[in-house]
């Protein structure tokens, strides 16, 4: 499935990303469990999307293989294996997915949600168009 290019472009960009950061938001993610929550109730509300997220996270899996595979990607004993990569990137890459759902809603907190989660990645974050 193609994603548009601001998934494309995060998701490329992420995979990339040195592993030690990677690590470190990894282990953020726990402490922002109500922001992730957000998420998955949109998520869960449609079966659509839920098809599309599972796609999404074999896309990421699938971009940080090769990026790994190309040498674009940090390798070496202290590297992240391509679903740890994923795992890292995944809460992240499903609020830009949602982002429309997210950012600009009336419903309480999940604009909130949608700042939480890519506050991470900012610096690799596309805009709007």
């Amino acid at each position: 499935m193609p994603f548009d290019s601001d998934i494309e472009g995060f998701v490329q960009a992420a995979v990339r990303l040195p592993h030690d950061r990677l690590r470190r938001i990894d282990r953020q993610w726990d402490r922002l469990a109500s922001d992730r929550r957000v998420v998955s109730e949109l998520m869960q509300a449609s079966n659509e999307i839920r098809l599309q997220m599972g796609q999404l996270r074999d896309y990421i899996v699938l971009a940080a293989r090769m990026a790994g595979a190309t040498g674009e990607a940090e390798t070496g004993p202290r590297s992240l294996l391509a679903e740890d990569v994923a795992e890292a990137i995944l809460p992240t890459a499903r609020a830009v997915f949602l982002r429309d759902l997210l950012e600009n809603s009336t419903t309480p907190g999940r604009a909130a949600a949608f700042a939480a989660l890519t506050a991470p990645f900012l610096d690799i974050l596309p805009g709007r168009a």
